[in-house]
């Protein structure tokens, strides 16, 4: 049978990364409007929030399937896809106006009023954005790895660090703020060793804590087909080695460090949408699915989905 529709793939994992990393970037970036005399951390960077946003609702989009009828995501307010969705368009539109803002080709160019109040919007939407992957998956109750609040603890950490080492990597191609080039490095490493820390509890709390299925989920993360990826591509190369490169005041040091973070956090992503394979079944499903005849699968999974 085929699980396409079971199971989630990289597109979805390339969203999570990309939403994440721009809306932490939309989120620094008021910040700094409502705090910094000059607000503007990098007009790349600026840009490049909202378009990396933009990117992630795309490729969920291209997810979800039918993308003509992408529009109907927008009609159910109790839905967690209608909330995350109407917050990611917010958050594109604000950030597009915010670095607009400092371009004088525009009308409201300099306009101070106008960029605080948008400042305020890109915060909150940022930090919704940022954080509603972990929310998205944390209420799947059928996925072992995934389910309890511990998700959206690690997905805000990851967009935050990621959002900062984008911001930092922009200061390498364009000018940027000297807060970028001072105080954004010291800000990633702390980020890098809390993001150390929540990774091993997790994995200590689901193997130790909580039921046989999340303990076995873990066990791929430890010493099953993730652990080469988890442990030196994720922990040793996208975590640890940034922490330390990060600390030496060095600018091609902590230009290497704010890349491998953000290819960190994009490996990070792709072993947590993954491990969204391992699931329990639902109430008669397993019996289900072992009286299915061959051949008829796609028809019967219809007559399924409808029952449940």
């Amino acid at each position: 049978m085929s699980h396409k529709h079971e199971t989630w793939g990289w597109m979805l994992a390339f969203d999570f990364f990309f939403a994440g990393m721009g809306a932490a970037m939309l989120l620094y970036a008021g910040i700094a409007e409502l705090f910094l005399l000059n607000g503007n951390l990098s007009t790349l960077g600026l840009f490049a929030a909202p378009i990396f946003v933009a990117a992630g609702a795309g490729l969920l989009v291209l997810e979800l399937g039918r993308p003509f009828q992408a529009l109907r995501v927008f009609m159910n307010p109790k839905a967690i896809l209608t909330f995350g969705a109407w917050n990611m368009s917010i958050a594109i539109v604000a950030g597009l106006l915010l670095a607009t803002s400092w371009v004088d080709i525009f009308p409201w160019f300099g306009v101070v009023g106008l960029r605080k109040v948008l400042a305020v919007i890109c915060i909150i939407t940022g930090f919704i954005v940022a954080t509603y992957p972990g929310v998205l998956l944390a209420r799947h109750k059928s996925r072992p790895f995934w389910n309890g609040p511990g998700m959206m603890v690690l997905f805000l950490t990851s967009s935050l660090l990621t959002g900062v080492s984008a911001y930092i990597v922009c200061g390498l191609i364009s000018e940027a703020s000297i807060i970028v080039y001072t105080v954004f490095p010291i800000l990633a490493a702390g980020l890098c060793a809390f993001q150390l820390v929540i990774w091993v509890g997790y994995l200590w709390i689901k193997s130790t804590g909580t039921t046989e299925r999340e303990a076995n989920a873990v066990k791929r993360w430890t010493s099953g087909n993730f652990a080469a990826s988890f442990k030196y591509g994720f922990i040793l190369l996208g975590t640890i080695v940034p922490l330390i490169l990060y600390l030496i005041p060095d600018a091609i040091f902590i230009e290497i460090a704010g890349l491998l973070a953000i290819l960190g956090g994009l490996l990070m992503r792709n072993l947590v949408v993954y491990a969204g394979q391992d699931r329990t079944w639902l109430p008669g499903e397993e019996k289900y699915r072992s009286a299915l005849p061959c051949g008829d699968e796609a028809f019967l999974k219809k007559v399924w989905t409808k029952q449940i």
